[in-house]
């Protein structure tokens, strides 16, 4: 079974050596959470939280947090919500919820709602494998205008779209507006289109077994900033603040194993 082939660029991955990738990052991802089970101790802490989450937090990270939460506060019951965000800052107002997890860089300025930074995404151009603009690293945004774009809807991507590219006095050729992350991916894989996604979601193959490849580019893009969010008055318990305490160990693991502070290949 051939894991890679041989071109005239170097190495390139088979769909079977795709999947022994997964499995060998899996297993690696594995022994770095049990590495830091040992590092931290299991919290005594007792009591019950609700915690809400947007639907980008529920489909990648959801079951990290709920498998870091039970091993490192398992006498602590929790509630996860998925919601919008008006709907989860709303919540966080009428303490409906003790704690959020969200994108912070969507939330609105509303000085009763605390936020606190837990890893910050870039977002870069996804192209098919042999796209002409795969590899470069000064990509512009009036180049990419140029081309067929495939627009994901979901957290209000859309609005976060809508404002850098207006910023810069373009739009985007949408050809396919989708609320499946795994439909852009194969989309992007068979050159129907680009699209610009962040790192945390990078993944650079599709279910259909094609390839993707992200390039850094020269425009002002904002990153995506996901992070912690709470009502500014309220008291947090000590079930919450343990939370909070276990959310931020997580986010500098999903940062180490994701290398979302590292340069995109």
């Amino acid at each position: 079974m051939a894991l890679f082939t041989r071109h005239a660029g170097g190495l390139r991955l088979t769909v079977q050596g795709e999947g022994f990738l997964r499995h060998a990052q899996h297993i690696l991802h594995s022994l770095d959470s049990a590495i830091e089970e040992t590092k931290s101790s299991v919290s005594p802490v007792e009591g019950s939280l609700r915690i809400a989450i947007t639907d980008t937090v529920s489909e990648y990270l959801l079951p990290k947090i709920i498998a870091a939460l039970r091993s490192q506060l398992p006498k602590v019951e929790f509630e996860p919500v998925e919601l919008d965000r008006l709907e989860i800052e709303q919540g966080l107002r009428t303490r409906a919820f003790d704690l959020a997890v969200v994108l912070v860089s969507n939330l609105s300025p509303a000085p009763d709602i605390h936020r606190e930074n837990l890893l910050q995404s870039e977002r870069r151009l996804w192209t098919a494998l042999d796209h002409p603009l795969a590899g470069r690293k000064d990509v512009t945004l009036e180049e990419i205008a140029e081309l067929p774009f495939v627009l994901l809807d979901m957290d209000e991507h859309v609005e976060t779209v809508h404002r850098y590219w207006s910023a810069a006095g373009l739009t985007p050729k949408v050809v396919f507006r989708s609320k499946s992350i795994e439909a852009v991916r194969s989309l992007v894989a068979q050159n129907v289109g680009v699209t610009i996604l962040s790192d945390l979601v990078f993944r650079p193959w599709s279910h259909d077994g094609g390839r993707i490849h992200r390039s850094a580019m020269s425009a002002a893009v904002p990153s995506m900033d996901l992070g912690l969010a709470y009502a500014r008055e309220a008291v947090l318990s000590p079930a919450a603040n343990a939370c909070a305490a276990t959310l931020r160990l997580l986010a500098r693991t999903v940062l180490r194993q994701s290398g979302l502070q590292g340069e995109a290949g």
